[in-house]
């Protein structure tokens, strides 16, 4: 049941986390038309990484005194565990997959290019 509560938590979370950046995307696009995405993307990426990195790092926090302790509880320990993992994981999501399927191929390119 843990494991099932925080697929929950994790799948709220990570959506929470791309429709914050997404919709500062749009925001950015709506206010200076003449920006590429790649640009666009970058600023709404700048203006919106520390709330998201604050939310993860303190759920993860959070989550570690459950899995402390030689007591394994049968909700608890799963659900600290899925949540950590599983938020670790969504973070390079979030990093690598967002802004792949977001951007079109020239601007991806053009992104490639930078690094």
């Amino acid at each position: 049941q843990g494991g099932f509560a925080s697929f929950v938590l994790l799948c709220g979370i990570t959506v929470n986390a791309s429709i914050y950046i997404l919709n500062e995307y749009n925001s950015v696009r709506r206010r200076f038309p003449r920006l590429s995405p790649l640009r666009a993307y970058v600023k709404a990426w700048n203006t919106k990484v520390i709330p998201i990195f604050l939310t993860v790092a303190s759920t993860i926090l959070g989550f570690i005194p459950f899995m402390a302790g030689a007591e394994k509880e049968g909700f608890w320990f799963p659900l600290a565990a899925g949540t950590i993992g599983g938020l670790i994981m969504s973070v390079i999501g979030v990093f690598i997959f967002l802004p792949v399927l977001t951007l079109k191929k020239r601007s991806f390119a053009t992104f490639k290019a930078m690094l």
